[in-house]
């Protein structure tokens, strides 16, 4: 038997995996300032000669050696963060600092630093290919940031935008201040008439009958008490949920008849909303399964955009389409059990789910509810009064939804689509392919009532506002179906169809929203948040063109009008933050139409003045960290800054109301009430460059 081998490295070294000069102290731990701790395991290592027997390292040795580490670590880490901040360096990025010089050691230094470039690269890449969606998201108030790092990282900083705005009433998690905000039962009366009659049309989330009987009771058994034995919280939530909505969505005229004056509806719109939530809290809605959670936040989504909450709405939504497959709302077909009003009451609750959470992949790039396992069939063509199957082309209450559903249900087979594709071309083709499906949708199977057809007295009232809607919606939705290839339409001319579509899209939709704030229909929080998109587009699309085209006083006029309108809306935190954006973008346009930029062109073919969209992000996020205001009073603030158009120029961007785009044909041929087809006539054509 041979006798075992020593070992003459020292533990450190033998730990890091590093070459150890032998020594006692060896060089490493002299480096370190470790020399009283160097040895090997049986601490006794003499210099070029064999081991002698010795004690092994005690535990509070070793407890102090690691002690001493933690405190190096963290001195160093604290001292390379402010290494790294003079050298413009991301303060989230820390790494241990490091041991060795060997060539391993440096080589991996450099494949770090190398794999950060990368990310860097792919971060900014991510941002301009989406700035579209970025940029519209930012009106919302939600973020779709590729960097993750100021998600993950515990040195991110939470500012309470409240915390200097003491308010005895803000916490409204106790239900003895909720209850203080339910007003007269004749109050509650209006807001419920007003919203069955002139928003169920909307969104479809409960049974009118129903509802009107359970707030009866609420009333004649209850006395509108919250703490009543035998109250259900989950219906209160529904019931506040429709207030929120009617208050929030009713014009200030509507509102004023009422009694409410524009503070109060902007005071009162935001605690009905957060009501909602308390009550969800208090009934467990969790745990405590019912239809009434379902419902309460599927009709929360028509007032929460307009109130600032579009991240919580999207949360509870989530959580609502949980609790609705627990109680098989996905499953309601042919053969579901039940009675008829509650079957027809689920499949309308779940109607509206899939719509929304179909509708909203553009934010997460993915969606919870698979079409493949939703058996359900859809909310029936009928009146409530007897449920009695009708024709489609009668209008119903449950017509704009029935059609809308159909188009939502385009949205997660585009991005299956999109995922399961490797290259540009592939995923074009599923956008041209899916593309053409809305607009077959659009032309074939749209209800004919929500045509251009003259308006039939027996209809309902609402009828004019779902045309508006329908024409807004399904513009945008042809934008969401291209928006993967929006922001290299500008730049590449291989997608300059959707470069085409997008813009006769974002004209149709702020052509709709003119005509919608003529008319004294209810605020849909559709209208301002397409518009703002509309508008980011049409600025993109002057932030990337030469200075002399043609087409930039016309698109110019149609953003500076997008901004005066919304300036007039009142109680609404997208129109604060789109006219924010939007002044933000013509401060843009104004600083590069200041510049010579002309034609000059970069070698790989990219303007030379080229619009930065993620510094631009960034400086938008830092000067808009402070609390948004409510426009719930005329603006104090001076005027947006005016920009140099031509009269001749400023004359022909007047025009855009008719679609008057050279086309060979007189604008009176495009019907102002059909804006869909419009949009659809001009983006089958071949303008033959006129919009490039």
């Amino acid at each position: 038997m041979t006798a075992p081998r020593s070992r003459l490295a020292c533990s450190a070294c033998t730990r890091r995996k590093v070459k150890c000069s032998k020594t006692v102290p060896c060089t490493n731990c002299t480096r370190r300032g470790e020399e009283a701790l160097c040895g090997t395991d049986s601490n006794h290592i003499t210099q070029q000669s064999s081991p002698q027997p010795s004690l092994s390292l005690s535990r509070a040795q070793e407890l102090e050696y690691l002690r001493r580490r933690i405190d190096e670590l963290q001195d160093q880490t604290v001292e390379n963060n402010s290494n790294r901040a003079h050298q413009t360096h991301s303060p989230l990025d820390i790494r241990a600092p490091e041991i060795s010089q060997s060539p391993r050691d440096a080589s991996t230094s450099q494949y770090e630093r190398q794999e950060e470039n990368d990310a860097t690269e792919t971060t900014n890449d991510s941002v301009i290919q989406d700035a579209a969606s970025i940029l519209e998201f930012l009106a919302w108030g939600r973020r779709k940031d590729p960097d993750v790092h100021n998600i993950v990282s515990p040195e991110v900083e939470h500012t309470d935008l409240h915390e200097n705005t003491p308010d005895p009433f803000s916490d409204c998690s106790s239900l003895t201040v909720v209850q203080l905000l339910i007003p007269s039962a004749s109050h509650v009366q209006q807001l419920v008439d007003y919203h069955c009659d002139d928003l169920l049309w909307y969104h479809g989330s409960f049974f009118t009958p129903t509802f009107r009987t359970q707030l009866q009771i609420f009333w004649d058994r209850h006395d509108g008490k919250l703490t009543s034995p035998g109250i259900n919280l989950q219906w209160v939530a529904l019931l506040f949920s429709v207030m929120a909505g009617s208050l929030t969505c009713a014009p200030t005229a509507q509102a004023q008849s009422w009694g409410y004056r524009d503070t109060e509806q902007a005071t009162l719109s935001k605690r009905w909303f957060q009501a909602v939530t308390t009550c969800l809290n208090h009934a467990n809605y969790t745990s405590n399964l019912s239809i009434f959670s379902c419902q309460a936040i599927a009709t929360g989504t028509i007032s929460a955009h307009l109130l600032g909450f579009s991240s919580s709405q999207s949360i509870h939504l989530a959580a609502a389409v949980r609790v609705a497959q627990s109680l098989g709302l996905h499953r309601l077909g042919a053969r579901a059990t039940g009675s008829i009003i509650e079957k027809e009451i689920g499949r309308r609750v779940w109607t509206q789910l899939c719509s929304q959470d179909w509708f909203g992949i553009p934010f997460s790039e993915s969606y919870l509810i698979n079409p493949l396992y939703s058996t359900s069939q859809p909310a029936s063509h009928c009146h409530d009064h007897d449920l009695v199957p009708l024709p489609l082309h009668v209008p119903t209450i449950t017509s704009y939804c029935r059609f809308l559903y159909d188009i939502a249900s385009i949205m997660p087979q585009l991005q299956d689509g999109l995922m399961s594709c490797n290259t540009p071309y592939t995923r074009y083709e599923q956008v041209l392919k899916w593309d053409a499906r809305l607009r077959s949708l659009a032309i074939q199977d749209r209800p004919a009532f929500l045509n251009s057809l003259p308006l039939d007295p027996s209809w309902p009232s609402w009828i004019p506002w779902a045309r508006r809607a329908l024409a807004i919606s399904s513009s945008h939705k042809i934008i969401m179906i291209h928006r993967s290839f929006l922001s290299d339409s500008f730049t590449n001319t291989a997608f300059a169809f959707t470069r085409r579509t997008c813009l006769a899209a974002s004209k149709t939709i702020i052509k709709e929203y003119k005509h919608v704030c003529e008319e004294n229909g209810p605020v849909l929080w559709i209208h301002q948040a397409f518009a703002v998109a509309a508008a980011i587009i049409l600025s993109l699309d002057i932030l990337h063109r030469d200075r002399d085209t043609q087409k930039i006083p016309e698109h110019l006029q149609l953003v500076e009008t997008v901004v005066v309108l919304l300036r007039s809306c009142r109680n609404s935190m997208i129109a604060t933050r789109g006219v924010r954006l939007l002044e933000a973008l013509l401060a843009e346009i104004s600083k590069l139409g200041s510049t010579s930029r002309g034609s000059k062109r970069n070698r790989d073919g990219t303007p030379a003045h080229a619009f930065n969209v993620p510094a631009f992000v960034k400086s938008f996020c830092e000067g808009t960290s402070t609390p948004e205001r409510d426009l719930t009073a005329p603006s104090s603030r001076e005027p947006p800054p005016t920009y140099s158009i031509t009269e001749s120029n400023q004359a022909q961007a007047t025009n855009y109301t008719d679609f008057d785009l050279n086309l060979g044909f007189a604008p009176s041929m495009l019907d102002s009430g059909n804006g869909f087809e419009n949009l659809l006539y001009l983006a089958n054509h071949d303008l033959s460059g006129s919009w490039l």
